[in-house]
């Protein structure tokens, strides 16, 4: 998990107290420095969040440490917090109108059940959309070993995080353009460190609003209100200022990992899920 430790570790200085808390049906919001979300993942098995009720009176930085678990559920709530604690920086962009100007003539893999992925596959010379649960004209996500390292544009979402799948993503996509979306995507330097080249996600500007559209079981994310989309292309300068910065924090890493056996419920394996944006 060194993925997720590496974006836990960047934000253990940020730790400040949780103001509120969300988990709907289709989104999980967490207002803490600042607001962030993530998909609300469902299994088939009932579950009940640790400390339910009383999330409010742990810090964020306890929440976001949930992002290891292996129930959906925890990891859902922990991939929000951790976002809350992430000011999210970068251009006002639609990120799949970037993608369909740039896949003409270009092999390219998507890995989640996009609204635009019929047009990508239009404009694509060649297109891959993979699923955990594929319909038609889908791959199952085994065949990412296969497709990936052949394609010159691979979009992941950032559900990925959810489920462990995503460094093993970034790794095979290291020879092409890899993108990172959704709204649960980390506006965090740390994925660029970790392989992906763009970064596509959101910045809340009304916490209200985004939890309103939540709490009535908004699913469609056009329909959410109170954010932007945006996007940040990696760009070494900025990297290297980062990874000073995160070399220097790594002494709270170790802290980090001690309270985590405290606060991390060791849950059952993963159960089947889905990418979801």
């Amino acid at each position: 998990m060194r993925l997720v430790d590496d974006l836990l570790a960047s934000v253990a200085h940020l730790d400040c107290p949780v103001k509120r808390v969300c988990v709907g049906l289709h989104w999980t919001v967490v207002e803490s420095r600042y607001t962030g979300m993530a998909h609300t993942y469902k299994t088939n098995h009932k579950v009940e969040l640790e400390a339910s009720g009383t999330l409010v009176e742990r810090s964020a930085l306890e929440l976001a440490l949930r992002l290891r678990s292996w129930e959906p559920l925890e990891s859902s709530l922990g991939l929000a917090a951790l976002n809350s604690l992430i000011e999210s920086t970068g251009s006002p962009v639609n990120i799949f109108e970037h993608i369909l100007k740039t896949a003409a003539d270009k092999t390219i893999t998507v890995i989640g059940r996009f609204p635009s992925n019929n047009l990508i596959s239009q404009v694509a010379a060649r297109a891959y959309f993979l699923e955990i649960d594929p319909q038609d004209g889908e791959l199952p996500c085994c065949a990412s070993e296969e497709v990936i390292p052949a394609s010159d544009i691979v979009v992941i979402t950032a559900t990925a995080l959810i489920n462990k799948t995503l460094p093993r993503l970034l790794e095979l996509s290291k020879h092409a353009t890899s993108i990172v979306l959704g709204p649960s995507t980390p506006m965090n330097d740390i994925l660029f460190h970790h392989g992906a080249n763009i970064v596509a996600g959101i910045r809340v500007t009304n916490a209200d609003a985004l939890i309103s559209s939540v709490m009535q079981g908004v699913k469609k994310f056009r329909k959410l209100g109170g954010f932007e989309p945006i996007a940040r292309i990696s760009d070494s300068k900025s990297e290297s200022r980062q990874s000073r910065e995160f070399t220097q924090r790594q002494s709270n890493h170790k802290d980090l990992k001690d309270r985590k056996e405290s606060e991390v419920v060791s849950l059952s394996s993963l159960r089947p899920l889905r990418f979801a944006f």
